[in-house]
C-alpha cells in the first residue's frame, strides 16, 4: 500500500480511473490508456467489470471482488460492481455506488501508490472514488468532467428531486474541492465551473476526439440498408435516450413525408427510449423513417460514408448549450455534412468549420428545412462541405492534440505530487460530505455510549448550582450564522450590589472549575454535532459580540462549522493570546482534512488527561477579545 512513489530513472506511475473501458464502447479507453503509456508513464486502468449498455456483464468475465488482465500491454484491474443501465433509477444508483465503494476501497488500501490519477466522469463517483483517495494517499488528481452534474441529471430526467439534485450539486462541489486539476470537453463548461467557484487556473478545456481509424474505414461494402440509390439519406447514429428528444426528429420525418419523398431519415443505435419510438413510427406510418440496430465500432465508419448528411440532436436546454456531443467529433472526422441541431459550442464548432448547417433543438419546422435545402445541392457542394468539417478536425480536434494536451498537463501536475493544490485555491468551502458523516457517527455513539454519565452530571449540576443544568448560548456558525450552542452550567447566577453580575470568576464554582478543567462541560456540545450546528473538530465558537471586531482574515475561521476542540485547543488553548489562535484557526481552515482531525482528537484526549492550557495563565477567567488584543 505504501510503496515510493517514483523516482526519476522510474516510470511515473499513473491510475486512469474510469467505470467503463474496453470492450465497452468508451470515447478515452485503450487507446489513450496506449498513448499515456507512450508519453512514459506505467499505467494502470482501474475499472469495473464490462456490463453497458445492456446492464449484463460480457460474455467471458464473471462478476468478483478484483479481476487482473492485460490488454495490449496495458494492466487493467477490474473491480466489483453491480451490473445495471435501464430505466431503474436505483438500479442506477447501486451501479454507481458500488463501484464508487469498490474504487475506494482498492485506491486506498491495495493498490500501489502512484504519482498522479487520472479520473473520467461521468459518473460524479469516479470522481469523488479520487478525491477521497487524493485526501487520505496525497496522490495528486486531474478529473476529467464529460457530463456536467447535477445539471444533466435534471436534462435528462434522471432525476427530478430538486432536494436530491442539490445534495447531488453538494457533493459535486466537494469532489471539485478536492482535486487538483479539472479538464473540461468544451468552453461552456469552464465558463460554468468558473461561476461555481472553481479558480480559473484549474480548468483546462481539452476537447474530445473521435475514434478516427473506426469513423474513418468506409472501406467494407455499404450497408445494406443504406444502399439504395435516388434517396437523401439523413443519419442519427448513437444513443437513443430522453435527453436526445427524438420525438422531434420524429416530427420532422412526418413534415418531409409530404414535402420530399425521396429524403429518409435513419436511426443507428439503441437506448431507453428505442421501442417506444419505434412504436410510434409504426403507429403513424412514417414510412421514411428506419431503424437501424446498433453495430461494434469498428462498422460505424461504413454507415457514416454511406449516409449524405449526419445528425446531432438534442433537448433544447440550456445544459446543451455549453455541450459539446461526442458525436460532433465523430461526424467531423467522417468528413460528411452535418445538420446540428443543438446551440451553443457544439453549434459554433459547426460554423467555424462550414461543414454543415446549424437549427435550433425540437424544432421539427428547420430540421425538416435543413434536410430538404441540404437533399437540393449538388454531390460537389455537399462533398466541399464535409471536406471542410474534416479538415477542421484535423486541425483542432483530432486525438494527436487532444492526447498530447492531457499527457502534458499530467505530466505537469506529477512533477509537483509533493505540493498539492493550495487550500486558498480552492472554492468557498461548503460542510464536506466525508466530514460530517465522521462527526455524525463519532457524536452519536458517544452520545448513546455518555448517556449514564450526562444524567449523572446533570444531577450533580442541578444539586450544585441550581436549575437549569445546561447553559445555552447564541454563538456564530458556520458562515456566521447563529446558533443556540449547550454547555454544562460551571458558574452560578450570582449579582453584586449594583445589581449587574459578578465577574467569571467570582461566579465560577469549584464544582465548575474541575467541569472546566476535564472538558467535562463540554459533553452536551456532541448534540450540536448530531443537530449539525458543530463538528468534532473545528475553531471554538466564540461569543456572537466578537463577530464585527474580526478583521477579514479572521473572520476566515467560520468557513468551516465551529468545533468542540480545534487546532488552537492543542497548540496553548488558554494559555496563547487571542492573535495566536486565530492564526491556527485560520490555518486549519486551509489545511483541514480527515487525517488532521483524527490527530486534533487524539492530542485533544491527551491533553485533557493532562490538564494541560486549561486555564489562562493560571487564572480562571480568560481576557475577553476587544479587536486589539
Amino acid at each position: 500500500m505504501t510503496a515510493s512513489p517514483a523516482t526519476d530513472g522510474e516510470r511515473p506511475r499513473l491510475v486512469f480511473l474510469t467505470q467503463w473501458f474496453e470492450p465497452e464502447a468508451t470515447l478515452k479507453g485503450l487507446r489513450l490508456a496506449k498513448r499515456l503509456t507512450e508519453r512514459g508513464f506505467d499505467v494502470e486502468v482501474v475499472t469495473g467489470f464490462p456490463n453497458y449498455p445492456g446492464g449484463k456483464v460480457y460474455e467471458g468475465y464473471r462478476l468478483r471482488p478484483v479481476q487482473r488482465e492485460v490488454m495490449e500491454g496495458v494492466a487493467v484491474t477490474r473491480l466489483y460492481l453491480h451490473p445495471s443501465h435501464d430505466r431503474s433509477r436505483i438500479g442506477r444508483v447501486l451501479n454507481y455506488v458500488s463501484f464508487f465503494l469498490s474504487a475506494t476501497i482498492y485506491l486506498t488500501f491495495f493498490a500501489r501508490r502512484a504519482d498522479v490519477i487520472y479520473a473520467y466522469h461521468p459518473p460524479l463517483t469516479v470522481g469523488m472514488a479520487a478525491a477521497v483517495t487524493r485526501i487520505f494517499r496525497r496522490t495528486p488528481v486531474v478529473l476529467d468532467v464529460q457530463d456536467m452534474w447535477p445539471d444533466t441529471l435534471r436534462a435528462t430526467g434522471m432525476m427530478n428531486s430538486e432536494g436530491l439534485l442539490d445534495v447531488v450539486g453538494r457533493f459535486c462541489r466537494w469532489t471539485w474541492c478536492n482535486v487538483d486539476h479539472i479538464s473540461v470537453l468544451s468552453p461552456g463548461f469552464r465558463t460554468l465551473l468558473l461561476e461555481r467557484g472553481v479558480p480559473a487556473e484549474r480548468i483546462s478545456v481539452i476537447p474530445n476526439w473521435a475514434d478516427e481509424a473506426a469513423v474513418a474505414d468506409s472501406s467494407g461494402p455499404a450497408p445494406a440498408a443504406l444502399a439504395d440509390p435516388g434517396r437523401f439519406r439523413l443519419l442519427f447514429a448513437g444513443n437513443m435516450g430522453a435527453a436526445q428528444a427524438l420525438d422531434a426528429v420524429l416530427d420532422a420525418a412526418a413534415l418531409l413525408a409530404e414535402e420530399r419523398t425521396d429524403a429518409e431519415i435513419c436511426l443507428l443505435g439503441a437506448g431507453i427510449e428505442t421501442d417506444r419510438l419505434k412504436a410510434r413510427v409504426e403507429a403513424e406510418a412514417l414510412t421514411n423513417v428506419r431503424f437501424l440496430p446498433r453495430v461494434p465500432m469498428t462498422e460505424v465508419g461504413a454507415y457514416l460514408a454511406a449516409a449524405d448528411a449526419l445528425l446531432v440532436h438534442l433537448k433544447a436546454d440550456p445544459l446543451f448549450a455549453i455541450t459539446i456531443p461526442s458525436k460532433t467529433q465523430a461526424y467531423m472526422a467522417a468528413g460528411k455534412p452535418i445538420i446540428m441541431a443543438v446551440q451553443g459550442d457544439a453549434a459554433e464548432l459547426v460554423r467555424q468549420s462550414s461543414g454543415g448547417v446549424v437549427v435550433p433543438p425540437e424544432d421539427p419546422r428547420a430540421l425538416a428545412d435543413a434536410v430538404k435545402a441540404l437533399a437540393a445541392l449538388p454531390p460537389e457542394d455537399l462533398s466541399d462541405m464535409g471536406a471542410n468539417a474534416r479538415r477542421f478536425y484535423d486541425d483542432h480536434l483530432s486525438f494527436d492534440q487532444g492526447s498530447e494536451a492531457l499527457g502534458d498537463l499530467l505530466q505537469t501536475l506529477r512533477q509537483a505530487r509533493s505540493r498539492l493544490a493550495p487550500r486558498s485555491d480552492r472554492l468557498p468551502l461548503r460542510p464536506a460530505p466525508l466530514k460530517r458523516l465522521i462527526d455524525i457517527v463519532l457524536s452519536a455513539g458517544p452520545l448513546i455510549a455518555l448517556s449514564p454519565l450526562l444524567l449523572g452530571l446533570w444531577v450533580l449540576v442541578r444539586a450544585r448550582m441550581g436549575s437549569p443544568a445546561l447553559f445555552r448560548q447564541m454563538r456564530p456558525g458556520l458562515h456566521g450564522r447563529p446558533f443556540e450552542m449547550i454547555k454544562f452550567r460551571t458558574m452560578r447566577d450570582a449579582l453584586g450590589p449594583d445589581g449587574r453580575p459578578l465577574s467569571d470568576a467570582e461566579r465560577l464554582t469549584p464544582f465548575g472549575k474541575w467541569l472546566r478543567a476535564t472538558s467535562l462541560d463540554e459533553l452536551p456540545e456532541l448534540w450540536n454535532v448530531l443537530k449539525g450546528d458543530m463538528s468534532l473538530v473545528g475553531p471554538r465558537p466564540l461569543a456572537l459580540a466578537y463577530l464585527p471586531l474580526f478583521s477579514a482574515e479572521q473572520r476566515r475561521r467560520h468557513d468551516v462549522r465551529p468545533g468542540i476542540t480545534g487546532w488552537a485547543q492543542v497548540n496553548g488553548r488558554n494559555s496563547i493570546s487571542w492573535a495566536q489562535k486565530f492564526d491556527h484557526d485560520v490555518w486549519y481552515v486551509d489545511n483541514h482534512r480527515p487525517g488532521l482531525d483524527l490527530r486534533i482528537m487524539s492530542m485533544t484526549v491527551l491533553k485533557v488527561v493532562r490538564g494541560a492550557d486549561a486555564r489562562a495563565g493560571g487564572q480562571d477567567e480568560v481576557e475577553s477579545f476587544d479587536g486589539s488584543n
